[in-house]
């Protein structure tokens, strides 16, 4: 049987301790074979190209790890476009049309469009401020030019919505959800990173999809979730990439069994 796993760092599988990732541990107490997507950094966008390759590959259950709204994806090679005074408008548009440029997402290129080591991915996914700080970056080769950090400032100030990027993330997660369900596809998917607990809105979680989707397939039990356990067994030393310590990991491996075994009756 196979397990995908799709989400960031805190699904994702450690460089430096291989083998103790949640996921790692999960697939090997099934003795199911693990394909697990997740990336660090990954953004609600590129973890809907991972629901979308999940779908393609149709495993016999999917855990699905929405992120926070803070990310975005921007293009890996860029196309500037050249500006002349007697086109206006017109020619922007034509230039951002043209699916000939080789400049970022491309549906026929699937899970590629994100980044993935040395794949030939088309975009990157990165968090806006992190973009505005100008930092290095694994997936980037530089840093982006003074005047693209400063526009990147400037477009936070006076034309970023983090509210709106929410909603429109909230939007992106509950479709791929959806289409997973409809698709007939076993799995859990675990609000926590982009719907934040609200202790006053005990039914936020369950609000968040539509009724169609079964409680089962959703991680309603906030102390079970990956954000809780990471922050109550916390790493010592230099992060593993996952956020939490090996026992943590395992802590959330043990969650996803029960509820696999239990909830859908798969051993």
């Amino acid at each position: 049987m196979k397990l995908m796993v799709a989400g960031c760092s805190f699904s994702a599988h450690s460089q430096t301790l291989p083998g103790t990732s949640w996921s790692e541990v999960l697939a090997d107490r099934l003795g199911w074979d693990l394909v697990n997507l997740a990336r660090q950094g990954c953004s609600n966008g590129g973890i809907r190209i991972q629901i979308e390759e999940i779908r393609r590959q149709r495993p016999d259950f999917a855990i699905v790890t929405p992120t926070f709204w803070d990310r975005m994806e921007i293009p890996a090679a860029a196309a500037p476009f050249a500006a002349k005074d007697t086109t206006g408008g017109v020619g922007l548009q034509l230039h951002l049309q043209n699916r000939d440029i080789t400049n970022g997402y491309d549906p026929k290129a699937g899970i590629d469009n994100v980044n993935y080591g040395n794949n030939p991915y088309r975009m990157i996914c990165e968090t806006i401020f992190s973009l505005a700080d100008n930092g290095p970056h694994a997936y980037r080769s530089t840093t982006i030019s003074r005047q693209a950090q400063q526009a990147i400032k400037y477009y936070i100030d006076s034309l970023y919505d983090s509210n709106w990027k929410k909603q429109q993330d909230e939007w992106i997660i509950r479709e791929g959800v959806m289409q997973l369900f409809l698709d007939g596809i076993n799995f859990i998917v675990s609000p926590v990173l982009l719907w934040p607990f609200d202790q006053h809105n005990q039914s936020q979680w369950r609000d968040a999809f539509p009724q169609l989707i079964t409680d089962r397939n959703i991680m309603l039990e906030e102390k079970e979730s990956v954000l809780p356990l990471t922050g109550n067994n916390l790493f010592n030393g230099e992060d593993p990439g996952y956020h939490s310590s090996p026992h943590g990991q395992t802590l959330i491996a043990a969650n996803y069994y029960r509820r696999i075994t239990q909830d859908f009756g798969l051993v």
